[in-house]
């Protein structure tokens, strides 16, 4: 049985638990012979709009203008990005990423297999054997555990919500989702590196007054459920100091509920206190326990792996929150006030001009 399942099984340098097999795509020439490539989903989409702009400022003074080509996409999580760059035998100069708002569209993984999966990435992390799999793929085949693989094709498919049957598999999912993540972001970068080209990481503005979608199950009791319904009385009848002074004990003593800390951010920011009511904002959004829109770790990932690679990193969410309290920030649950945009398209501007020595 272990000799027909290592047979059958793919060779892997990274253990995804996917396996993704997308045709070339038509535009490929173009994105070849770009000199800036916007990559990511429907928040560069989005972004995609000042780009013409951009170019055209930074070309006025030089030579021959430069051109810049857009591979984003709705839906598009970074495992489908990476897919259609591989694609690629010349890569840009410069490539621009602003995603991560839609890295829970699709299923990559069967949680079922938490544990094999989240152990092939233990045994990739050990330099050894990452060097033997780097040298001997087939090697892959033995060493790794295998999961049930999902196959994905060309045509997406919006994942199902799943009804986990224990608590525990909801924080499974998010964890393996962040450790997907962070592995396709690293393999980015590396093969940027490669290929030597520049990255622009964009973090991703977060909608902070936006309540959770779904609190982590292990979170709820009938305590919970009450005290929520007395909270929400009190935000009806304003009474808002009453019923930030219900939340300060519960916040501290069950921190991961979603609904308890957006409840939290709103009554400190209805009390004025908006330091507290942000911080207790970016919580709710980190323990939502479905995976729906941008997400703090997401975002730090960007950070981190933008800071360990020596890329430039603008920090989007960084500059539209920094005005929280003060005004309007997005128009809806994802996209910021065309402002914002306009902003970080400026901010760009000058990243782009010390790449290109304009």
């Amino acid at each position: 049985m272990f000799f027909y399942t290592a047979r059958n099984a793919p060779m892997q340098i990274i253990p995804y638990p996917y396996l993704i097999n997308v045709s070339s795509p038509e535009d490929l020439s173009k994105a070849e012979n770009t000199n800036i490539l916007l990559i990511g989903d429907r928040l560069a989409l989005s972004f995609a709009r000042f780009m013409p702009a951009l170019i055209q400022e930074l070309s006025s003074n030089i030579r021959t203008p430069l051109k810049f080509h857009i591979w984003a996409m709705e839906g598009e999580g970074l495992h489908r990005t990476l897919a259609r760059l591989k694609h690629l035998t010349h890569w840009p100069k410069v490539i621009i990423y602003l995603g991560s708002s839609e890295e829970g569209f699709e299923n990559k993984f069967d949680i079922k297999d938490y544990s094999k999966i989240m152990l092939n990435f233990k045994l990739f992390s050990n330099p050894k054997i990452a060097t033997a799999i780097m040298t001997m793929p087939f090697t892959s085949k033995v060493l790794y555990t295998q999961p049930q693989h999902v196959l994905l094709a060309d045509t997406k498919t919006k994942r199902e919500e799943v009804t986990f049957q224990q608590g525990h598999e909801e924080l499974a999912f998010l964890k393996l989702s962040f450790k997907l993540y962070e592995s396709e972001m690293r393999e980015l970068h590396t093969l940027a590196r490669e290929h030597e080209s520049s990255i622009i990481m964009l973090t991703t503005p977060i909608n902070l007054e936006i309540q959770p979608k779904k609190v982590c199950s292990d979170m709820i009791t009938a305590t919970t459920l009450a005290e929520e319904a007395k909270i929400q009385e009190l935000f009806e009848q304003g009474d808002y100091k009453a019923a930030f002074n219900i939340l300060v004990p519960i916040v501290n003593t069950i921190p991961s509920n979603a609904n308890m800390q957006f409840m939290m951010g709103k009554a400190a920011r209805e009390s004025g206190q908006l330091a507290l009511a942000k911080d207790a904002f970016y919580k709710a959004v980190a323990f939502d326990c479905e995976l729906w829109r941008a997400h703090p770790v997401f975002n730090e990932i960007n950070r981190n792996l933008a800071q360990e690679f020596g890329q430039t990193l603008v920090d989007f969410d960084l500059l539209v929150n920094g005005q929280f309290g003060r005004d309007t920030l997005f128009l809806n649950d994802t996209f910021p006030q065309d402002v914002y945009f306009k902003l970080v398209s400026n901010m760009l501007r000058e990243k782009l001009k010390k790449i290109f020595n304009i």
